[in-house]
């Protein structure tokens, strides 16, 4: 094991924040890295600092007001390449979660979502691909018919080839 690793190893399970190459932050709880330094962080809460053009309610002068966004992402993969820094923040905890403990899913059920296609249930194959269609994309039927054999007692010997040596 190098010394890089040996150094990332160390704040797994850390609370780390890291900041992306498109001035966004997130802080999570750093779970894996690989060589790329790619690296895998859960609980994860990204924080973007927009700017909002407004105008000045006296002057009416456009001004640019900065305002910080959170958004909660959960389990997220960042790309090492898109890595700028990475900080500690916190240690990780003394005891491990409990079943329930951190964000929790909410209220309804999953759902497939999909491009507005009804969803019937398959009972048999639809249309189109339940089999070659007569004439089309299969054999004929008389290239799936077995062929004579040649010699009495070799069944499925071709024509002109002799029998293996002992065979005879």
């Amino acid at each position: 094991m190098s010394a890089k690793n040996t150094k990332m190893q160390q704040w797994l399970n850390y609370r780390i924040r890291v900041t992306v190459s498109d001035s966004r932050m997130l802080v999570g709880t750093f779970m894996a890295f690989d060589k790329y330094m790619n690296m895998v962080i859960c609980d994860c809460e990204e924080f973007q600092k927009v700017k909002l053009k407004t105008k000045h309610p006296k002057t009416g002068k456009v001004v640019f007001e900065e305002k910080e966004v959170k958004r909660l992402l959960g389990f997220v993969i960042i790309r090492g390449e898109s890595i700028v820094s990475m900080t500690a923040e916190a240690p990780p905890p003394a005891e491990p979660k409990k079943q329930g403990e951190g964000p929790q899913a909410g209220p309804g059920k999953g759902q497939a979502a999909g491009r507005g296609v009804p969803v019937a249930p398959l009972s048999s194959a639809p249309t189109g691909l339940s089999g070659p269609v007569r004439g089309v994309g299969g054999p004929a039927p008389l290239q799936m018919q077995p062929k004579a054999a040649a010699l009495p007692g070799m069944p499925g010997m071709p024509a002109g080839m002799r029998p293996p040596p002992g065979m005879r």
